[in-house]
């Protein structure tokens, strides 16, 4: 009797063993996200299951997938993870006349797969030409392209050699027309759009426009506390140079209002990105950031311009769409690598991250890093993080958190790979993922994005 309770006692700890280790064994191989990147080098979309226990990105079944047009930009998964639209801009054309055009821009939907797979749905066209960006709102009922040129009469951008109404932005070979979004309404169901038209302006013809017009040049543009800014390089013609334009955004039905602030000065040398954060501490408000490169810089490997790195300007949302900015204003970059391109703020709204792609654009192995800062929970006020700025790989252009909130991961142009590191919840600090941090693409990744439904 006693050896056979020894021996049941000896069984019940090797079974325990077991199921420790099993479920040690089983957590290495959850995945806790799907990754996704987008490239133009071969219009594809690179899908990768994330390890919560590591961080490590390994390739989804079939991956990679087609991009569904050519020259794929911009990539965003829709609330819920159901569904992925990547933004097609084309290839432009540029006839005899001067007349622009581009192939194979459009924006394509996707569903996601329980393991990560892809599945082309449909293809949907903005309005304008060009199109440059798109995002959702923040309840995924609406999503929003920003076109580079409005809608004209024969379907092709030409400028013309003298400024009127419908041609008041100054370019390189003439004038040409303004920017503008194309607003659609998503099906919950299935994920299609359907074009939103502009209640409030009519064309000449007495029909509603099927777009809603922004300043000239538009870089960006985000939504932020009931309002979309769209930040605008501009033209001196029309008197909108470094400014944003916004619109207030009905919730209910998507419909944009043009708000009596528009255009916002901001102050900017050269605006590259406009990006939002939720502040939690300040009862649901948000933040503003514009990313302003300063200078245009060398491209050689001499030493880089203190200014030429830029800065980053927070602001909040204020009345009628106006920008409020921050008590302590506008926080210098202070990257050796230059040219912030994009950013992201951690899902507690304490530490804020840019991208910094350095003094090139070609396949010249430039410095890329990654500048980090605390957010003063009262005011807003950014402070360095200790130890930064961060390396990063070359060429680095777009910036995530995993839902986890572990890790942050980072997207490189110039030398294909996704980079992984690790989140300090207490500093900010960022440090390479302990079992590989770096992870191939196929081809040159133009952005990134990211799903926590896995199943």
């Amino acid at each position: 009797m006693k050896f056979r309770k020894i021996g049941q006692i000896s069984l019940a700890a090797v079974v325990s063993l077991v199921f420790v280790f099993g479920a040690t064994s089983c957590r290495q191989d959850f995945t806790e996200a799907f990754v996704f990147t987008v490239g133009s080098q071969f219009n594809q979309i690179g899908s990768y299951k994330e390890s919560d226990e590591t961080g490590a990105l390994t390739n989804a079944p079939g991956s990679p997938f087609g991009s569904g047009g050519t020259n794929p930009i911009r990539i965003f998964v829709l609330s819920g993870g159901r569904y992925l639209y990547v933004l097609n801009e084309g290839a432009e054309q540029v006839d005899g006349g001067g007349n622009i055009t581009y192939t194979g821009a459009n924006i394509s939907l996707f569903s996601i797969g329980g393991s990560g797979t892809l599945a082309f749905q449909a293809s949907y066209t903005s309005q304008g030409t060009n199109t440059i960006r798109i995002l959702p709102d923040s309840t995924g009922k609406f999503l929003f392209a920003l076109d580079t040129y409005a809608p004209v009469t024969n379907g092709a951008v030409t400028p013309v050699a003298k400024q009127d109404a419908q041609h008041p932005c100054q370019g390189p070979n003439g004038f040409y027309p303004t920017g503008d979004i194309t607003a659609f309404s998503i099906d919950p169901n299935t994920g299609r759009l359907a074009v939103i038209t502009n209640q409030q302006t009519q064309n000449s013809n007495g029909t509603q426009l099927t777009y809603f017009p922004v300043g000239c040049a538009p870089v960006d543009f985000t939504v932020a506390s009931g309002f979309i800014f769209t930040a605008d390089a501009g033209s001196a013609t029309n008197a909108d140079e470094q400014t944003v334009f916004p619109y207030a955004l009905n919730a209910t039905n998507g419909q944009l209002t043009t708000t009596q602030n528009a255009p916002l000065s901001t102050g900017a040398t050269n605006m590259t990105a406009i990006s939002t954060a939720q502040a939690s501490a300040l009862s649901g408000s948000k933040y503003i950031y514009i990313l302003d490169s300063g200078q245009n810089c060398p491209t050689g490997s001499g030493q880089i311009p203190p200014n030429c790195s830029g800065a980053i300007l927070p602001f909040t949302a204020g009345t009628n769409g106006s920008l409020q900015a921050l008590t302590n204003g506008t926080v210098n970059n202070d990257s050796t690598a230059s040219r912030p391109i994009s950013l992201v703020v951690d899902s507690k709204g304490t530490y804020l991250f840019v991208v910094n792609a350095g003094p090139t654009t070609g396949i010249v192995n430039p410095i890329s890093q990654i500048t980090g800062w605390t957010i003063d929970p009262t005011n807003g006020t950014l402070l360095h993080i200790a130890g930064e700025p961060f390396g990063s790989g070359s060429g680095v252009n777009c910036i995530f958190e995993d839902p986890s909130n572990q890790y942050i991961y980072t997207t490189s142009f110039n030398d294909s790979q996704i980079t992984g590191r690790i989140l300090d919840p207490n500093s900010g600090n960022l440090t390479l993922l302990r079992r590989g941090s770096t992870f191939n693409t196929v081809g040159n990744p133009t952005w990134c994005a990211v799903s926590g439904r896995t199943t």
